[in-house]
């Protein structure tokens, strides 16, 4: 068994995601990444659409099909603005502040390579700069995967660090 890569094995990239909720808008979107040769991460332009009460089992299966979407390609960045966000766009609001303001985002990534384990980031902006964390199997039942990102986002949204 060779335990170390040839200097020819292509690199695997950790797969990513972005999920934004909003109660408000009763709207979940769900958001698959590329990569770029230079480990850049932007979204890809086709956004999952939930509502906002849609059940964990949905919603699990949801985190598993947009993190299967994951792919590399390379895009010219240089161009883009703001108001050309997927998400952004996805969500139908006239402007990125009221976007940023009305949607909690809580970004879902493999931990390596094999992707293997999955890790939930959410950003609490609390004052001490503390930010959540939760991570599982990759291949926990869906039901699981929804129910974890509830519990995250109502702590998200709870704010009860400081």
């Amino acid at each position: 068994m060779n335990w170390f890569k040839s200097k020819k094995e292509k690199k695997q990239f950790s797969k990513m995601i972005a999920v934004y909720l909003s109660a408000d808008y009763d709207k979940i979107l769900v958001a698959p990444f590329f990569v770029d040769e230079s480990w850049l991460y932007y979204e890809q332009e086709e956004i999952e659409v939930l509502n906002f009460d849609a059940p964990d089992e949905q919603l699990g299966e949801s985190i598993k099909r947009n993190l299967d979407k994951f792919a590399e390609k390379n895009q010219d960045l240089k161009k883009r603005n703001l108001t050309d966000w997927p998400a952004y766009k996805a969500s139908k609001l006239k402007t990125v502040k009221e976007f940023e303001k009305k949607y909690s985002r809580i970004s879902i990534s493999g931990l390596n390579e094999a992707n293997i384990i999955i890790a939930m980031d959410a950003e609490t902006k609390s004052e001490h700069e503390i930010d959540l964390r939760t991570t599982l199997s990759a291949y926990a039942d869906n039901k699981l995967l929804g129910i974890r990102l509830r519990k995250l986002h109502q702590a998200q949204i709870e704010k009860k660090i400081e």
